[in-house]
């Protein structure tokens, strides 16, 4: 048996925020369909596709009842790399987003990184390789 992840899905309570959020905060470019709901996919730009999807309609798709979201632990990150992360930091928090933690260098994961939540409370990280040493 041959697995191949083909992209990742994030489900979500409140689709138009979401969309916005990934859509005109993060810049990601909408590829199926361009907008709309209650399903949407976006380009990441590594050749991978990251998709939002009403919760509600999952959960019945599965044929369990609504869960909504709950504010518990984080299950998932969402790494994005990025060429200048207190660049891209500043331009977030520009577009009002609330980092989590500013940029910080974490020398044992080799990268600087930041933290910040999409509408939804996922955990999302920003992060570009240290130099070398």
């Amino acid at each position: 048996m041959s697995h191949r992840l083909t992209h990742y899905r994030i489900l979500v309570d409140d689709f138009a925020a979401a969309h916005r959020f990934y859509r005109d905060v993060m810049g990601l470019e909408p590829v199926f369909p361009a907008d709309g709901g209650p399903y949407a996919e976006f380009r990441t730009g590594a050749g991978s596709i990251l998709a939002i999807f009403q919760r509600s309609l999952m959960d019945a798709a599965i044929g369990q009842p609504h869960r909504p979201r709950t504010d518990s632990i984080d299950r998932i990150v969402l790494c994005f790399n990025v060429d200048d992360v207190d660049k891209a930091a500043s331009e977030l928090e520009r577009r009002g987003v609330r980092l989590v933690s500013p940029p910080a260098d974490q020398p044992d994961w080799m990268i600087r990184v930041a933290h910040f939540r999409d509408p939804e409370g996922n955990l999302i990280e920003i992060n570009a390789p240290l130099p070398r040493q």
